[in-house]
């Protein structure tokens, strides 16, 4: 039955409630683990607040600009924006260029304040080449001339951010670029293949440098050098157990004093637990579930491949990584320096994680968009064809194993096998 009500919004209004109370959420969370310091630093506990907040804004302007933008447009733009992200790539690497901090050159530094990762540019800029790639060449993916160029570009992309090094978002941009190309038809035994020679690499690169192995030593016993390699690891632990079920309370936690190392980038998870317990951690956890639920629902409606790789690489891509984030914290896999997204400071990190849920919506809006613009009209099937009522009687037409035969999603190339 039709309400008669009218349409006041073609976005998803559930995924923009869902990033901006991670956001919100966010946000608090980075005055309360990052206080301390920067009162230390600065004499101002809501220095890296402040700082966070102009990213905020800047990123939900922009998440709104790339929501209103037709995402049929960035076919024009993924090759320049791979090139660019390929360049800032390379310029981290150069002497002199790039910021070192931790062990690891990862940033660009503009001016005194402003400062850019381009590692997180890298994967909106990879999800959006091979979305819009891949959209054109789905009828040959499985053949050589489709699965070497994949493979070198995401090889490309991989290589310079071991480079810096960065092992953890590596792993990432292997992942979201493996769940492209299987969700563009890539059939069982080529994925299989190519996943399990990405799983050697990985399992190479971790054991080829000693501080990558001995993170792995860590990660099966803490508690053999609880004072150095194991700090981190145990005292994450510690502050999730000292959360209880509702936590010390905001701002309460003990962790983030000194204990806890990177309280407000890596580890604000642990602050959060500690902080608002497993209850808040739960919450975390469930919020994320409804982004991934949102974002294949807009994959699986996608008007075309493009949108449709589009929306599953970006929801790999922000899942995933706040998955590996969490698990992190939980001591379920190795240690990796990569932040949770909307939550951890980060103004890269926030900034084009919120573009990036732009271009989300503006694939499930212009679905929508198409459905309810024309009013009055006959309805249509999603490839163009009238939707014609079927025949009754005598002198309808065999529907030969349409009891047995399973649809497929009109933006599919083919059965896999």
């Amino acid at each position: 039955m039709r309400t008669g009500l009218a349409r006041t919004t073609t976005y998803d209004l559930p995924l923009v409630a869902v990033v901006l109370v991670l956001l919100f959420l966010g946000l608090a969370m980075v005055y309360s683990a990052s206080g301390i310091t920067a009162l230390d630093a600065n004499d101002d506990p809501s220095t890296f607040l402040a700082q966070q907040s102009a990213w905020a804004a800047l990123g939900i302007g922009a998440m709104f600009v790339a929501s209103r933008v037709d995402y049929r447009v960035l076919r024009f733009v993924a090759v320049p924006l791979l090139l660019l992200a390929l360049l800032l790539l390379g310029a981290v690497l150069i002497p002199g260029v790039g910021v070192t901090a931790g062990g690891a050159t990862r940033w660009l530094r503009f001016g005194g304040s402003f400062g850019l990762q381009p590692a997180e540019l890298a994967k909106l800029a990879l999800i959006v080449y091979l979305a819009t790639w891949l959209g054109r060449k789905r009828d040959q993916v499985g053949s050589w001339r489709v699965t070497l160029p994949f493979s070198l570009v995401t090889a490309l992309v991989v290589g310079l951010v071991v480079a810096e090094p960065d092992l953890g978002t590596a792993i990432v941009v292997v992942v979201v670029a493996l769940a492209m190309y299987f969700a563009a038809g890539a059939r069982l035994r080529e994925f299989a293949a190519l996943g399990g020679l990405t799983a050697v690499v990985v399992l190479a690169l971790a054991v080829a440098q000693p501080y990558r192995y001995q993170r792995l030593l860590t990660f099966l016993d803490p508690w053999s050098d609880p004072q150095k390699f194991g700090f981190q690891t145990i005292q994450m632990l510690y502050a999730l157990g000292l959360g209880g079920p509702f936590g010390e309370g905001l701002g309460a936690g003990k962790e983030k004093f000194g204990y806890l190392p990177h309280p407000y980038t890596d580890s604000i998870f642990a602050v959060l637990g500690d902080e608002l317990g497993l209850a808040g951690a739960l919450v975390i956890v469930l919020l994320f579930l409804a982004l991934a639920f949102r974002g294949i629902r807009i994959a699986l409606r996608a008007e075309d491949s493009t949108g449709a790789l589009l929306a599953t690489g970006i929801t790999m891509w922000l899942c995933f990584q706040a998955w590996v984030n969490m698990a992190v914290v939980a001591s379920l896999v190795p240690m990796t320096g990569i932040t949770l997204p909307f939550i951890s400071y980060g103004g890269s990190s926030l900034c084009v994680g919120l573009i990036a849920v732009g271009i989300l919506l503006n694939v499930g809006r212009a679905r929508t968009t198409q459905r309810t613009s024309v009013p009055g009209a006959s309805r249509r099937w999603r490839d163009g064809r009238t939707r014609q009522p079927a025949p009754r009687g005598r002198g309808s037409p065999d529907r030969k194993g349409s009891r047995n035969q399973l649809p497929v999603h009109r933006w599919s190339s083919r059965p896999r096998g």
